[in-house]
């Protein structure tokens, strides 16, 4: 619903060959889909295991990060706890989306950026002016650097769904960490570009979003930045 404008809310959930609504017995993520063998109810036309499985990927994402937090919450404030699971939870549609539509929907980026102002009212690792400049400075970069290329280029080179992302991750991490993961996104970018031109995957028609790379460039930054950081400067003193 997110690539067509619609809401996630309403009308509620139905069937995308007949329209038909389904009922909230019939829409138990993976059990009700697995019962029906797959199709739907009314029309039998198939329904996408694109559903079941990023029902899966996400329930076993929360399993993960709540047992994470639990083993560590005593290291861990519960602000930065949520920011990061948010982070990962949306990151399954971005990645879907992205790759579809070359689209990141403001309605996961703009609820992020309010929840990370949010967050940094409670107790935690940032207060409410680092989140807010962590959000401006990481997305305003991004943004200089977008139009930069764009003017260099004639044309567009950055989009703004991706400068929405990394403002969002710099309301939660602050801009320190959601320049890291930027850089990495970077990086795994560049790999992901020249591995796909070497298999002849990539062209001047279709290009790779960036979004996912951002996301999971953070998601490292976050737990693993500081010794990144440390092993890549002991790495130049090395040299």
């Amino acid at each position: 619903r997110m690539p067509l404008g619609q809401s996630l809310f309403w009308p509620p959930s139905r069937c995308p060959s007949c329209s038909t609504p389904i009922a909230f017995w019939w829409n138990i993520p993976v059990l009700s889909w697995v019962l029906l063998a797959g199709k739907c109810r009314q029309c039998r036309s198939s329904i996408s295991f694109q559903y079941p499985l990023i029902e899966l990927i996400t329930g076993f994402s929360l399993m993960g990060l709540t047992y994470f937090w639990l083993q560590n919450q005593a290291i861990i404030s519960l602000p930065l706890a949520i920011a990061y699971a948010y982070l990962v939870i949306v990151t399954i549609p971005i990645i879907v989306i992205d790759f579809k539509h070359y689209l990141i929907p403001d309605a996961v980026t703009y609820p992020g950026i309010l929840l990370g102002i949010g967050l940094s009212f409670i107790p935690g690792d940032l207060n409410p002016l680092w989140s807010l400049l962590g959000s401006l400075i990481s997305g305003g970069l991004l943004w200089g650097v977008g139009f930069a290329a764009s003017r260099v280029l004639k044309k567009e080179a950055m989009g703004l769904g991706d400068v929405k992302l990394i403002a969002m991750c710099g309301a939660f991490f602050g801009w320190q960490t959601a320049l890291l993961g930027l850089a990495l996104a970077s990086f795994f970018g560049t790999v992901a570009g020249i591995s796909m031109i070497a298999f002849r995957l990539l062209n001047q028609q279709r290009h790779i979003p960036f979004g996912p790379f951002i996301c999971f460039g953070v998601i490292i930054a976050v737990p693993w930045g500081a010794s990144l950081l440390n092993w890549y400067w002991a790495l130049m003193s090395a040299g």
